[in-house]
């Protein structure tokens, strides 16, 4: 406590109020775009829906999600939601799952830039680590895309390297502990840092980690989660091009075919478009620390391994919980190697200009464009309020979560038991072609079962009729 209380003063003083502004900068940025999308009814039934009704259903003490037809702790093992339900109860809106998306993220920061502070011994050069961190491709694709528990994971990652490098062992096994709940993944993390740690001759902290992150990974993945859901000993895996039906499997097919492994890393310029975006936010310093080829390399490897080519690219949120160890990656390398601190500057700030806070990109657009005139929504918010609270509803992806604190909805077009169908033409189509929902739409204002109750511009609200 004592160590906590110390330097939560020395942190608010003045040789980090710079860090601070910065924190707080990306924090109302992430907060503001990620609302912005959301308001403009441009955020998704899947994820933002599936991980905000479980979330409203955990208060409720139900763990059945409807949008997976599944307990969703045997798809992805994120209890952390748990955790997040009592708040949800005050703030029942996936507003309040953006908000902590968008700390957890910015707050990832901190830790990285008092590690590279300690080693490097440069303010400017800590200070562009966390920026480059900050405006990394990872993080601005997954703060683009809705929500997830692999973005709010980058927090505890971040904490856990920061409780090792400064050897706060206390807090360092309670984070490994902690950062279970986030995704079922972490172990695959915590393996890449204990053998780092090997590296570094701590044996102890090494050896111990290694077998923390093997019993705790075959306990969730192979134990815990079919117990909760059958099957989820196979979910992913079984998408993977190689022939795998275990993770030892892996170990034991690059042990005997050693070249599967470079033949399916850069056999597309997918995966070589997305390895070299991932390293050149950190001015390719990474590659110089045999940190990020044990705790980020196998982790593109399962993925660059998958049948979905989704997988293999930039978007979305799968490169953000390997932003942290990246940057610690370029911290060890620049130490380890002695590079002069100037030319490293000058390169983190080319890249930082070109990629992460270039004209064109994410931040710098969003902050040139006009705040968005959300009143031409209001038709949809209005009619959305013609729906009972508790009423099963089937609808169109985008409107799924402003309907999502229920018991039963579905992505339309599934209807199953739903007591109405909300779909609007102008909105994205997600898994419908524009063709598909507009003879569906037709279809439903002939179908007997259904009665037209509103219409407004483009929305269209069904009601089931008694029989």
């Amino acid at each position: 406590m004592k160590y906590f209380l110390y330097n939560f003063r020395n942190f608010f003083s003045k040789n980090y109020i710079v860090l601070l502004i910065l924190n707080l900068f990306f924090f109302l940025f992430y907060t503001y775009h990620s609302l912005k999308k959301h308001l403009q009814y441009d955020s998704h039934a899947f994820d933002l829906g599936i991980y905000t009704q479980s979330t409203y259903l955990y208060g409720q003490g139900i763990f059945y999600n409807t949008l997976k037809h599944m307990n969703l702790l045997g798809d992805h093992f994120g209890p952390i939601l748990i955790f997040f339900a009592p708040l949800y109860r005050i703030f029942p809106s996936p507003v309040t799952l953006l908000i902590i998306q968008a700390l957890f993220v910015s707050l990832a920061s901190i830790p990285i830039y008092l590690v590279s502070l300690n080693l490097l011994k440069n303010k400017l050069l800590s200070f562009l680590v966390s920026l480059s961190y900050l405006t990394s491709i990872g993080v601005l694709t997954a703060i683009n895309f809705d929500f997830h528990l692999a973005t709010i994971s980058v927090l505890p990652l971040s904490l856990i390297v920061y409780f090792w490098h400064f050897k706060r062992w206390k807090f360092y096994w309670i984070t490994l502990v902690f950062s279970l709940l986030f995704k079922e993944d972490i172990p695959i993390f915590i393996f890449g840092l204990g053998l780092f740690q090997l590296l570094k001759k701590q044996r102890l902290a090494g050896i111990s980690t290694l077998i923390f992150s093997v019993i705790s990974f075959i306990f969730i993945k192979f134990f815990l989660m079919p117990l909760i859901w059958e099957g989820a000993d196979q979910a992913y895996i079984s998408t993977s091009i190689l022939p795998l039906t275990s993770p030892l499997e892996l170990i034991y097919l690059l042990i005997i075919r050693p070249g599967i492994f470079l033949d399916q890393l850069f056999n597309s310029q997918v995966k070589l478009g997305t390895f070299f975006a991932l390293y050149k936010g950190f001015a390719f310093m990474p590659i110089l620390s045999p940190f990020s080829w044990l705790a980020v390399f196998p982790y593109l490897y399962l993925r660059f391994t998958s049948s979905y080519i989704q997988m293999w690219g930039t978007e979305f949120h799968h490169n953000i919980n390997l932003e942290p160890f990246l940057a610690y990656s370029a911290i060890f390398g620049i130490k380890s190697f002695n590079i002069p601190h100037k030319p490293v500057i000058i390169l983190l700030l080319f890249f930082l200009f070109t990629s992460g806070l270039a004209p064109n990109s994410l931040i710098i657009s969003t902050l040139q464009s006009k705040p968005p005139d959300l009143s031409r929504f209001n038709y949809i918010n209005n009619g959305l309020k013609i729906i009972p609270k508790n009423s099963p509803v089937s609808a169109q992806s985008p409107i799924v979560p402003h309907l999502i604190n229920r018991e039963k909805i579905y992505l339309y077009p599934e209807i199953l038991d739903s007591e109405y169908i909300v779909v609007d033409t102008s909105l994205a189509y997600y898994f419908m072609g524009p063709g598909e929902l507009q003879q569906r739409l037709a279809d439903l204002k002939q179908d007997q079962a259904w009665q037209e109750i509103h219409q407004e511009k483009s929305l269209h609200i069904f009601k089931r009729r008694v029989n």
